[in-house]
């Protein structure tokens, strides 16, 4: 799709995947062109929590990110059937796309920081009434 819009290498492919046992993801990876999260991390806590994070209930499951790490979609393995000619891509919600382009990239990165914090106290102030301690905890 790059290739497409005359923009190569835009993107990073990063597979993280959910296989059961090394074996398994040295015979998809031997496959695959890109980069990919080590095995042992991506079966154990720290793909679970990705997993968790961008919703992931099947596979094969496909997130965009941008270049903040913010989610342009979780849906893109149902887009690219809908969309082969990659028209919509990086089929990002028409809102988001006039956000990307009104507010400059450093102000965005600083409002997702900001964001991030007051969810962080949000979070702790809620579970600290509930009796159930801090959100780390």
């Amino acid at each position: 799709m790059n290739n497409r819009r005359g923009k190569k290498d835009e993107f990073q492919i990063v597979w993280v995947s959910r296989c059961r046992d090394v074996q398994s993801f040295g015979q998809y990876f031997t496959q695959m062109p890109w980069l990919a999260l080590p095995p042992q991390e991506a079966m154990g806590p720290r793909g679970e929590e990705l997993s968790k994070m961008y919703g992931v209930k099947g596979i094969p499951h496909l997130v965009l990110l941008d270049d903040l790490g913010s989610v342009i979609t979780t849906d893109a393995r149902n887009q690219i059937p809908k969309d082969k000619a990659g028209i919509g891509f990086p089929w990002r919600n028409p809102l988001a796309t006039l956000y990307m382009t009104v507010v400059p990239r450093s102000l965005r990165f600083m409002i997702k920081r900001e964001l991030g914090a007051l969810k962080e106290r949000t979070l702790g102030k809620v579970l600290s009434l509930l009796g159930r301690g801090s959100a780390k905890a």
